[in-house]
């Protein structure tokens, strides 16, 4: 199935998607979490792009899976990933990230109730920047098949 990016209006063939081991697990990966933290995982996988190329979906998959080791609650690992994407943008860096060092330090300045909407003081965070965009119309459809075959497969055994 041939789709188009609705960011850079490129050709997206799914079947490429899906037959790469790597993207098929890091897509079952991001649907299997609350949409607010997907997106903001997706966001900060982007900073870890190298400028002339693209981000590997094996090294993708790797870095997904080291975020969200890093805190179990969903709420607050989503609201720091969000602040630090949008801080490490508003520095308007070309360069690829290169650690978790920046993201563990928001964590670790973040409040226990901060994923729920608690209000940081101003002087605890970045400047922001625009909101992490929501996943597009097909990658949010990638996703949603990854589920079904998630459940077709649970089902059958």
């Amino acid at each position: 199935m041939l789709a188009r990016c609705p960011v850079c209006h490129s050709h997206l063939q799914l079947e490429a998607i899906v037959q790469d081991e790597a993207a098929r697990e890091l897509l079952g990966v991001l649907s299997a979490l609350d949409a607010t933290l997907s997106r903001a995982l997706v966001g900060y996988l982007g900073l870890w792009r190298p400028a002339k190329q693209d981000l590997r979906w094996d090294r993708a998959l790797r870095l997904a899976r080291e975020v969200l080791a890093l805190e179990a609650d969903p709420a607050r690992l989503a609201w720091a990933l969000s602040e630090t994407t949008e801080a490490i943008r508003a520095k308007g860096g070309s360069t690829p990230i290169k650690s978790h060092g920046y993201l563990k330090r928001v964590l670790e300045g973040t409040p226990q109730s901060a994923g729920a909407g608690a209000v940081v003081p101003s002087e605890q965070v970045a400047p922001r920047a625009a909101p992490v965009k929501a996943p597009s119309a097909t990658v949010d459809g990638v996703m949603r098949l990854e589920a079904l075959k998630r459940r077709a497969r649970g089902s059958d055994t």
